[in-house]
């Protein structure tokens, strides 16, 4: 036990296997054979902390499944921040991935030398684990050297022969499969809604007698209390604000009618927020993240369901909006498609749970804008998302009507857009236009995609299809008469339909090549390709241009990190890598995408784009409570343009700094410890070390696998 301790508190390269020759001395095994065991173990760790259903959806056999492992690096190290993890790729040598018998070449890097025994025992493991199969591991690094990079110490290439052995496993236990399209309580479709807003029909049916100034009181009876006091006042505040229009007839929609300031203020008092917490979870915590998965497979809810959850994130107490807001953090705009892409099943292997992937990426997400505010991911759990299902009050039709029609203002209200781009995302009407809105409103800077659940090797052409054969007319949509809606909306801020469909292809590619870049992997330029030559495609040369300067600098800027980042963990890589993309993204292509917004959007648009961000960003900023700045904002008259002379309010968003940090000077041990913590108490190495200390070291591997076959 004293041994055990004083292994635990150790950590760096060096302490750690100086730990391991002192572990290898006492249980009388040399090295490579305990570090091969640790590999077995380590996967069997891996999977009891819950990442099995991930581990399995990354490929139906064991050259799919190291295609997309460092996917599974990527994400592990947003969570774990200490993690170092290594860099694989895979090329196809003979036959079939899905017979009995397949050969591939494996490349595989590493900043840390002396590991191969240990990948041994990963692969060797894995294979048995997840597909029933041993593997036979031959070094070929003389024969095919690696091109990896000078930043990657270490660097290998093995020539794998994976053959079956019988069945599938059937030791491990199945999650629980979420039917995606189950539906459950009463159905609300927000995109439906909308549409129905913008023809002046709150039910999809006839617009005969419908009057948005009226709001018809819900009874008691029918709402929990709780929901109902929230309704109640939120219904006082509005028709306070609607009595200006009450001489509109019924049937005559308001909406058009009103000014920017009266469509701020609404969209002030019903914009709320839902805590992280409350909607998604890390793949480590299985019963969590089946239950979020729940909420995320499908648009269906139950009376007042996650809406008690909300808040009004404008308000606290009473506090000014801008103490409420620093109470309550920021509030992220989600967007995203309900429905899972018909092709999620062969993709993920049908191991993965559509609602799932979702909650676990926007949990990772909120980690990471945690984190961005210097107090660490604990307090994850308090960023917040605005999510249709869980903010808007769809026990209330009045204000259910009001919400759906605010769109571009609670993005305005919102800090930025997050956006789970599964390919199907691209030829959805309504998410296109969230997505063109976004992009309208927010800078580019405040746009992020989140898509590793979603972009494999087999899914990027799926993506590249969509984005290249866009267009209004091929996009899907519940109601047929709504595509001439969005028409008519793109006609309001776009020059034409042909100037929108551009623009979004634009951005789109753009902002694919800022995530597929900022990905810390050895393949991070060949992965830019495919877009660089879908903007090729597309007409875009400019922005091909400036995508394959950034895919030669990837290499420099891999360099630069390891330099810069504080201890050898993949995250802090990730994160240095993450700033020299972001760097020249902003520097480089973001001109390129605001001289595509100028010449797509017409004047009226921009205008009253440009008036959101202003009326927005004052609110956000207001010391004012909640109240008192609806006030003002009615004594102003006539919104953001009498608004601008009287205050003299146009607001310009500050230029991003620099994340960028110089390389410390020196590091100690104790500066290492603090930051990787590889041989924690926790940490799989402790625990392989305490599993030996129980069972004692089996030649067959952790928990039955066969033994390596490897040369």
């Amino acid at each position: 036990m004293q041994l055990y301790k004083q292994i635990a508190r150790t950590s760096c390269q060096g302490l750690t296997f100086a730990a391991l020759d002192t572990f290898c001395a006492l249980v009388k095994q040399p090295l490579p054979v305990v570090l091969e065991r640790f590999g077995g173990f380590f996967v069997q760790h891996v999977a009891e902390e819950g990442y099995l259903t991930f581990l399995k959806s990354l490929g139906g056999n064991l050259f799919q499944f190291l295609s997309n492992i460092n996917i599974l690096h990527h994400t592990i190290e947003r969570d774990s921040k200490a993690a170092v993890f290594p860099l694989f790729s895979v090329k196809h040598v003979d036959g079939d991935p899905k017979s009995e018998h397949h050969v591939f070449l494996l490349t595989y890097g590493s900043m840390r030398p002396g590991l191969t025994p240990f990948l041994t025992g990963v692969l060797t493991k894995a294979s048995f684990l997840l597909f029933n199969c041993t593997v036979d591991i031959q070094d070929v690094t003389d024969s095919f050297p690696p091109e990896m990079g000078k930043d990657v110490l270490v660097q290998s290439s093995f020539r794998v022969t994976a053959s079956r052995v019988g069945g599938w496993s059937t030791s491990e236990t199945q999650p629980k499969q979420v039917d995606e399209f189950t539906s459950k309580g009463s159905f609300f479709d927000f995109h439906k809604m909308l549409s129905a807003m913008w023809r002046c029909d709150c039910t999809g049916g006839s617009q005969e007698g419908f009057n948005v100034t009226q709001l018809d009181r819900v009874p008691v009876q029918d709402m929990e209390p709780e929901v109902w006091a929230v309704i109640m006042e939120k219904q006082d505040k509005i028709e306070e604000i609607l009595r200006a229009y009450d001489g509109i007839d019924a049937g005559v929609n308001v909406v058009p009618r009103m000014t920017g300031g009266d469509r701020m203020r609404l969209a002030a008092v019903l914009f709320r927020g839902i805590a992280a917490g409350s909607v998604s979870a890390s793949w480590t915590e299985a019963a969590r993240l089946q239950d979020m998965g729940e909420f995320w497979a499908t648009n269906s809810v139950s009376f007042g369901d996650k809406f008690r959850e909300s808040k009004d994130w404008f308000t606290n107490g009473k506090q000014s909006i801008v103490a409420a807001r620093r109470t309550h953090g920021e509030i992220l705009f989600v967007s995203h498609c309900w429905s899972a892409p018909r092709e999620w099943g062969v993709a993920t292997a049908g191991k993965s749970p559509y609602g799932q992937a979702k909650a676990a990426e926007l949990c990772l997400h909120a980690k990471q804008v945690a984190d961005s505010f210097q107090t660490g991911d604990k307090d994850w759990k308090k960023v917040g998302f605005w999510i249709d299902k869980a903010c808007i009050p769809q026990s209330d039709p009045g204000l259910m009507s009001w919400c759906v029609n605010l769109l571009e203002e609670f993005i305005a209200l919102s800090d930025g857009m997050v956006v789970l781009a599964s390919w199907n995302y691209f030829n959805r009407l309504w998410c296109v236009y969230e997505w063109v809105c976004g992009l309208l409103i927010h800078d580019v800077m405040e746009i992020e995609i989140l898509a590793d659940p979603f972009v494999r090797d087999s899914t990027v052409d799926l993506y590249l299809e969509c984005i290249r054969n866009f267009s209004i007319a091929s996009c899907e949509c519940a109601v047929e008469s709504d595509r001439q809606i969005l028409i008519d909306k793109v006609n309001t801020y776009y020059k034409s339909v042909e100037d929108f469909e551009r623009f979004f292809q634009f951005t789109v590619i753009a902002c694919f090549i800022r995530c597929m870049a900022r990905r810390r992997t050895a393949r991070a330029g060949a992965s830019l390709q495919p877009w660089i030559d879908l903007a090729t495609a597309c007409g875009f040369s400019a922005l091909a241009e400036k995508a394959e300067v950034l895919k030669q600098q990837l290499q420099r800027y891999r360099v630069e990190s390891v330099e810069r980042a504080r201890s050898p963990a993949t995250h802090e890589l990730q994160a240095a890598m993450s700033v020299c993309v972001d760097d020249f993204f902003e520097e480089e292509i973001l001109p390129l995408i605001e001289k595509e917004r100028e010449t797509a959007g017409n004047h009226l648009g921009l205008t009253y784009a440009k008036g959101l961000q202003e009326l927005a960003e004052d609110a956000k900023h207001s010391q004012l409570q909640l109240g008192d700045w609806v006030n003002e904002i009615a004594m102003m008259g006539r919104g953001v343009l009498e608004r601008k002379n009287n205050r003299n309010l146009s607001y310009t968003r500050p230029k991003r700094v620099s994340r960028r940090v110089p390389p410390p000077t020196s590091t100690s041990v104790a500066d290492v410890v603090s930051t990787n913590s590889m041989v924690s108490e926790l940490s799989p190495l402790s625990q392989f070390i305490r599993h030996v200390a129980l069972n004692g070291l089996s030649r067959r591997g952790s928990r039955g696998s066969p033994g390596s076959q490897a040369s």
